[in-house]
Order: structure tokens, then C-alpha cells, then sequence
């Protein structure tokens, strides 16, 4: 039995061989959005949201001094040393960590880097490619706030190559959006091994400064009309908890009150079909999630109520809405289901909707 000695990937962000060219300001804390309201049972939840907001986040983009051959994944970069670093996942996620370094301890990849090794000088060589990937790719908000502004934040800089994991690519709406944004750049799978001398890394939060370029690159905005809408969580991705529970009294509040049901699919729709399945909007109801996202194509006057479960809160969706000047209500529920799903106060709901 061979033994490996453990890989512990060191950020890239933070590595010496980082020559950074581009940092955004950190924005000052700011008090709650000024049209937020937070209906929490108890005041340790409410406060465990308006902390969220404490959290600071900045771009970077830079180079890795140096040649590096990618992962699969693209979260990985190696050199002809074998040095591993980290590259484009959420800074200070444990999920991030734990997964990349699963990944680098993996027996198979570590005889796959020995293999480029020993043939490091034969592999194609590319210069101005940027790395883009993320431990979340595959998750339409993460998608759109954080990798895609990726190509944003690399306008000004002669990049001729994007490496991508080609996952991303195979989804519908990710390859139309990632198509318009490669402009006369070529991509090239991860998965493909090459040689990339002084990798741009770009590591991008959501902003709203993002949240306006997402707006001009899609160049489609919804006015609203008075429409209702109830936005289900995608029927083919089940996912315990964090779930409206959709009793008799829930469903009957929706009927009595002209609720559309909508979802947005597994990534067969295109955006613009997405966007227009919110047309005249301006009450959404949903649980936290994903598809949310849409919000950001939403003009206003609009009211966005947001039910999260105890065990899932994020301000990511109140921001965009801050952004937009659409009044958002945040509801944190507490009351579940065996399954950890959520069990709305239809009362609630009542007033909200006069």
C-alpha cells in the first residue's frame, strides 16, 4: 500500500508569487437596507441576519508569477515543482477547503501531476489566459453574481484565453450567457492539459456595481404590472429543508389572492424566457434560493417577501433588492417539518398581500 504524504493547497490569493493589479474598495458598513423589514420569532434570529451584513468583500484580480497546468475542476493549479495552490472559490469557505483538499490528497490526481511532471517541457504552452472557476458553479446565483463578473472585472486586461471547467459550459442558460461574455476569446476546458505562464486569477463578490453590469449585459428589465407570483423550488432538484410546506391553507391563500406558480427549470430555459416568466411582477413570494436571481431584471415598485428557514439565512437576494429600491420582507421561520421544510404563518402572508 503506497502512503502519501498530505497536500494542503495554500490559497493562491495569498501565495508570494500573487502580483495583484487590481483590488476594489472596501465599502464603509452601511446601516440595514432602508427598505427591509424582518419578521423573526426571536430577536437571536433577527440579529443572526443583520449580522450578515457585517461580512466585507472586495475583487481581486491579478497574475501567478510562474507556470501552472490546472485541475479538472480548475480549482487546482500545479507547477513542475508540484506546488498546489487554491484558485477562484469563496475565500473562507470550509466548504471550499474541505473539497479542494479532498481533491489534491486524491491518489489518482497526485500520479496524474507526477505524469506532467516528467513531461512538463512537451506540454502546449499558453500565455494571457485567466482561470475561472468556482466551488459553486453550478448554482445560478453563484453563477451569475460571482463567476460571470469574472469577465467583467478582466475588460481592461489582455486576456485571449478563459480556461473553464467544462461543466458549466454543458448547462443552457450558463453556455448562452458565457458565450456573450467571451466576446472574440477563446475557451478552453480545464480538462484540457496546457502549460498557462502567468494565470490571471479573479476572484469577484456580488456588488452592485456587478448587479448594473448584469443589468446592461443582459439589456432586458421587467416593469411591474400588478402581477403575483409564487416562485417553487425546481420539482427535479429535491433538496431537504428550506422548503415551503404546501398545505391546504397555503395553497388556498395563493388562489385567493391570484398567485401565478412558477419555476425556472433546470437550465432548458433560456434567460430571456426565465426573466419574462416574471413578467409584470410586483409580488414575489419565495423561500431562499437560487432563483431569486431573477430579481435582479425586476423594475419597481415591487414587494419581495423571502421566507428562510432557521437554518439557511443570507442577505444575498436583500441586497439585490436594496439595490433596486424594491421593498423586501424577510421572513425567518422556525416552525418545520419533520423533513426540516417550512410551515408558513398564512396570517402573516395575509397582511403582507394588502
Amino acid at each position: 500500500m503506497r502512503v502519501f504524504p498530505p497536500i494542503y493547497p495554500w490559497n493562491a490569493f495569498d501565495s508570494r508569487r500573487w502580483m495583484e493589479s487590481y483590488r476594489s474598495p472596501v465599502i464603509p458598513r452601511v446601516p440595514a437596507p432602508r427598505n427591509l423589514t424582518v419578521h423573526a420569532e426571536s430577536e437571536e434570529m433577527r440579529h443572526r441576519l443583520m449580522s450578515e451584513f457585517d461580512h466585507v468583500h472586495f475583487d481581486r484580480v491579478g497574475r501567478l508569477d510562474g507556470e501552472f497546468v490546472s485541475s479538472e475542476t480548475g480549482l487546482l493549479l500545479f507547477d513542475r515543482a508540484g506546488s498546489c495552490l487554491q484558485a477562484n472559490f469563496p475565500g473562507g469557505s470550509s466548504m471550499a477547503a474541505t473539497l479542494t483538499f479532498t481533491e489534491a490528497n486524491n491518489p489518482a490526481l497526485w500520479d496524474h501531476t507526477q505524469s506532467l511532471r516528467d513531461n512538463w517541457d512537451t506540454l502546449p504552452l499558453i500565455e494571457n489566459a485567466a482561470v475561472f472557476s468556482h466551488i459553486y458553479s453550478n448554482n445560478y446565483y453563484h453563477f451569475s453574481f460571482e463567476l460571470l463578473q469574472k469577465f467583467r472585472l478582466i475588460q481592461d486586461f489582455d486576456i485571449g484565453v478563459v480556461v473553464m471547467p467544462s461543466p458549466i459550459y454543458h448547462n443552457g442558460v450558463f453556455r448562452e450567457m458565457i458565450s456573450q461574455a467571451l466576446g472574440d476569446r477563446l475557451l478552453l476546458p480545464s480538462s484540457e492539459v496546457a502549460r498557462l505562464k502567468n494565470p490571471m486569477l479573479v476572484e469577484a463578490w456580488q456588488s452592485e456595481e456587478g448587479l448594473r453590469w448584469l443589468r446592461a449585459f443582459v439589456g432586458k428589465t421587467l416593469p411591474a404590472e400588478g402581477r403575483r407570483y409564487y416562485i417553487r423550488r425546481n420539482p427535479l432538484k429535491p433538496r431537504r429543508g428550506n422548503n415551503i410546506v404546501e398545505t391546504e391553507a397555503f395553497l388556498a391563500f395563493l388562489e385567493r389572492h391570484d398567485f401565478t406558480t412558477i419555476d425556472f427549470g433546470n437550465g432548458e430555459l433560456s434567460l430571456s424566457q426565465q426573466i419574462d416568466k416574471l413578467q409584470g411582477a410586483s409580488f414575489v413570494l419565495a423561500t431562499h434560493g437560487a432563483g431569486l436571481t431573477n430579481l435582479s431584471y425586476l423594475n419597481g415598485p415591487a414587494r419581495i417577501v423571502e421566507i428562510f428557514s432557521r437554518a439557511v439565512i443570507s442577505t444575498s437576494f436583500i441586497r439585490v433588492s436594496d439595490a433596486l429600491d424594491l421593498e423586501h420582507h424577510a421572513i425567518i421561520a422556525e416552525t418545520l417539518d419533520e423533513q426540516g421544510d417550512i410551515i408558513v404563518d398564512c396570517d402573516l402572508l395575509e397582511s403582507l398581500v394588502v
